[in-house]
Order: structure tokens, then C-alpha cells, then sequence
């Protein structure tokens, strides 16, 4: 796979966000979790199974401590996952050992280092797409940049519903300063979790020409995806 990477110059994120995703273990977030997290998780994992056709390309932004690999593995030709913290990716590395169709990099997913329409498919899961406040847009124009035409952007964020468990999970695992901006959850370690509507999607995914579908596979959560038609 190194063929479609490309040297990228590096932009940093909001320090204390990175500064958080160093630091946290988010494994801690499935231990236990509350009901609405479980269906989000296992929806995910269910429409991932159903949805994706095999034996393509598949890129996942945000992979952390890699939940998702081995899935994504079984069904694609070949697996990219990426994240901006080094300490995610030496636990996927650490996790996912035995997967022969799987490379990993560090990247910012505002500024792929990955050549034109490399990919069949394009991920951001498990919210990953509400942790990045600030190039929401820029990371879905790159996401486009870097699919196929004929191919698909897929997203899996909160919805417009998922305050109060969000809340709640970030307790659970011992947040500290949880408070809420009307639109993400934000805490004094640097966490952020962005809720998003149907219509805030519809609106981003404007802005790269693309008009998404959407599943919803529990009430805290949306599915979007968009076909790459041009």
C-alpha cells in the first residue's frame, strides 16, 4: 500500500485535544457501557457487515486502538487506518498483529498524506468524526479527495438526540469539568464530542457536491454515507 501515500505537510490540532487522545485509554469506554453506547457500537458493526462489498479498498480515519480492523480486514483488499495520536495507533499495531492486509500511519486527517481516489471506501466511525472541532469540513473534503469515483464516504457520528448519555458515558469513566457548548461535549482534560442533525450532515456533505443517505441505527446516532459520482 505505500504506493498512494504521499509526503504531507503535518497541521496540528487543537493541542489539548491531542493532548488528550495521547493520554486516554478508549477501551474504557466498553466496559460497561450504557445501553444506547452498546446499540451505537453493535449498529455500526452490523451495517460495516452488511454494507461494505468485499474485497475492496478501505481507508478508516480516527481508527484509535483499532475496534474496527478486524472487521474491516475480513471483508476488504486492503486496510489503511490511521489517527493522529501515536500512542492509539501503538495499540492497534499491538492489537491487531495477526491482520496480513492491514497497514497503519500516523496521519492528520485534515491533510491526508494519500494520493487521489485511492480508496473504495472511506470510514470515520465510532464518532470520530464529532472529535475533531474546527476541519470537520476540511477532513470531509479530503475524505472525497481520496475516494473513488463509484466509491463511498461513510460517517458514524452522535446525533442531535445524545446529550444525556453522552454525558453519562463520560462520567462512567471518570471525565472531569464535563460541560456541554449546546452542540458537544467538552472536558477540562480537552475531550470533545460533537452532536450532529440530519440537516447539519445534509449541509457538510453539501459542501463536497455529495448528498448522503442515512441509517440510524439507535436514537443517539447517525449513518451517513455518500456514493462518489464524479
Amino acid at each position: 500500500m505505500g504506493a498512494i501515500l504521499q509526503q504531507r505537510k503535518h497541521r496540528p490540532r487543537e493541542p489539548n485535544v491531542r493532548q488528550f487522545f495521547e493520554r486516554f485509554r478508549f477501551e474504557n469506554m466498553l466496559t460497561n457501557p450504557p445501553k444506547q453506547i452498546i446499540e451505537f457500537l453493535e449498529g455500526e458493526k452490523k451495517y460495516l457487515q452488511t454494507k461494505l462489498e468485499p474485497g475492496k479498498d478501505i481507508l478508516e480515519i480516527g481508527c484509535g486502538y483499532g475496534r474496527l480492523l478486524g472487521l474491516l480486514s475480513d471483508r476488504a483488499r486492503n486496510v489503511l487506518g490511521i489517527d493522529f495520536s501515536r500512542s492509539q495507533l501503538l495499540r492497534a499495531k499491538l492489537n491487531t498483529t495477526d491482520l496480513k492486509n492491514l497497514d497503519l500511519s500516523l496521519m492528520d486527517a485534515s491533510n491526508l498524506g494519500v494520493i487521489d481516489s485511492s480508496f473504495d471506501y472511506t470510514l470515520c466511525m465510532d464518532s470520530g468524526f464529532g472529535n475533531m472541532p474546527g476541519i470537520e469540513l476540511q477532513v470531509l473534503k479530503e475524505m472525497a479527495r481520496v475516494t473513488r469515483v463509484g466509491g463511498q464516504i461513510v460517517i458514524s457520528v452522535f446525533s442531535e438526540n445524545a446529550k444525556e448519555v453522552q454525558i453519562n458515558n463520560y462520567q462512567r469513566v471518570g471525565l472531569q469539568g464535563i460541560w456541554d457548548d449546546d452542540t458537544a461535549i467538552r472536558t477540562q482534560e480537552g475531550f470533545y464530542s460533537r452532536r450532529f442533525s440530519k440537516s447539519d450532515l445534509v449541509d457538510m456533505f453539501a459542501t463536497v457536491g455529495l448528498t448522503p443517505e442515512f441509517v440510524r441505527v439507535c436514537d443517539v446516532n447517525h449513518i451517513a454515507a455518500a456514493q462518489i459520482k464524479s
